[in-house]
This record gives C-alpha cells, sequence and structure tokens, in this order.
C-alpha cells in the first residue's frame, strides 16, 4: 500500500509541476497510472491465493471476483483426498465444442478458462471430489476518481513522477521529455528488484511496454 493517500499524491506531483489547479484532470491521470501499472507488471503484491471445494461431476467454478490473470504455469492445482497436488495446464479462450466429448469423466488435467463467464471447467470431468486452488495475478478496483483512496501501489515516488510526467505534456512543459525518461528509469530499477526471483514465469512476469509514458493519457 502507498504511504500516500490521492490527494497528497497529486499535490505533490502538480507542485512539482507549478500548476496546482489542475487537481480534476490529475484525479483521472493517477488512476490511468495505476490502471497501467496494474496491467502491465506482475508486482509481488498483485499475487492472491484462492482455494475451495471441487464436487465430483462439477463442470464450472467461478473465477474469484478480482481474478485478472493465472500467476504461472502451475496456478491452476487440484489437491485429492490424499494431499497430493494435481497441476491442471491452462487454457484461455478454449472453444469447448472442439471437445470430442466435453462430459468426459477422469482425472481432470486442464482447466477450460472462460473469461467470458468468469469461469474455469475441469477437464475431464472429476470423478471425486477435490479441493481446487487458484493463484492469480489479481485486479485491484478503479475507484471513484474524485474519491480519496490509498492506492495499493507500494512504491510512492514512482506515482507522484508518473503524475507529474502527465501534468507536463498537458502543460506543454520542456520537462516532460527527461522526466518522462527518468520515469522510465524509474520503473526499470524498481522492475528489476523483482525479477530476481527466477522461480516465476518469464511468460506472466513484467512487461516491457511501460517503457513509453507518453501513453498516459
Amino acid at each position: 500500500m502507498s504511504a500516500l493517500d490521492s490527494d497528497e499524491l497529486i499535490s505533490q506531483a502538480l507542485k512539482r509541476v507549478g500548476n496546482e489547479t489542475i487537481t480534476t484532470d490529475a484525479q483521472t491521470w493517477l488512476l490511468n497510472v495505476l490502471d497501467r501499472l496494474y496491467e502491465d507488471f506482475a508486482w509481488p503484491f498483485l499475487e492472491k491465493l484462492t482455494t475451495g471445494n471441487l464436487t465430483s461431476g462439477q463442470s464450472s467454478v467461478s473465477l474469484p471476483a478480482d481474478f485478472d490473470s493465472p500467476w504461472d504455469k502451475n496456478s491452476f492445482v487440484l489437491i485429492d483426498s490424499n494431499s497430493s497436488y494435481h497441476p491442471l495446464a491452462f487454457a484461455t479462450g478454449y472453444d469447448q465444442d472442439f471437445l470430442a466429448n466435453p462430459a468426459t469423466t477422469g482425472t481432470p488435467t486442464q482447466a477450460l478458462i472462460d473469461l467470458g463467464s468468469d469461469t474455469w471447467r475441469p477437464y475431464p470431468l472429476p470423478e471425486t471430489a477435490y479441493t481446487w486452488q487458484v493463484r492469480y495475478k489479481r485486479k485491484p478496483t478503479r475507484t471513484d476518481p474524485y474519491a480519496t483512496f490509498t492506492p495499493d501501489f507500494p512504491n510512492d515516488e514512482i506515482i507522484i513522477q508518473a503524475v507529474f510526467v502527465r501534468a507536463l505534456q498537458h502543460e506543454d512543459d520542456d520537462r516532460y521529455v527527461p522526466e518522462s525518461q527518468i520515469l522510465a528509469q524509474m520503473i526499470a530499477r524498481y522492475k528489476a528488484k523483482f525479477n530476481l526471483q527466477a522461480q516465476r514465469s518469464p511468460k506472466v512476469r513484467l512487461s516491457a511496454r511501460f517503457s513509453t509514458p507518453t501513453t498516459f493519457r
């Protein structure tokens, strides 16, 4: 969690700009900054684990309300009555009509994710009961742009710098380009801190797209 609330972050950013009258715009910029950070990076504080019960023959399991994406290749796991773990391969956008027999029963080997209905389907359907476990990247809720809140991001300086850069762009300020470069460097350094965790899957890890701060809009 941030140490400062949204009003304090915006105030510090706009003081650097030299124009503290654009708070309404800055409130939206702050939310956009957070959305972009949450979307582009699998920050460790976004990792979450949820469990539940899977009954015999159950064909649909609800995804958590804040589910954004699987955390890594072992995100979906079934645990049997002997406490043995059975990782499930997962696929999104899977067309179940192509399955030869969607109602096949046995030991599940796949989790077929349907993001349209926010559910996943064990395949084959289980012949016995299991405990299911899903490790995933959560998606923080976007708040009302005019409400004061504490951002779910533990680096205040990155947030302040990002709002500062967006305000400079709005003001057509000559500092925009060099401060954008500073922002990119700040993010890269912070990202590298977590990239040291080699056990994470590089496909779910961090994206380099954030290096273009002009997309803060």
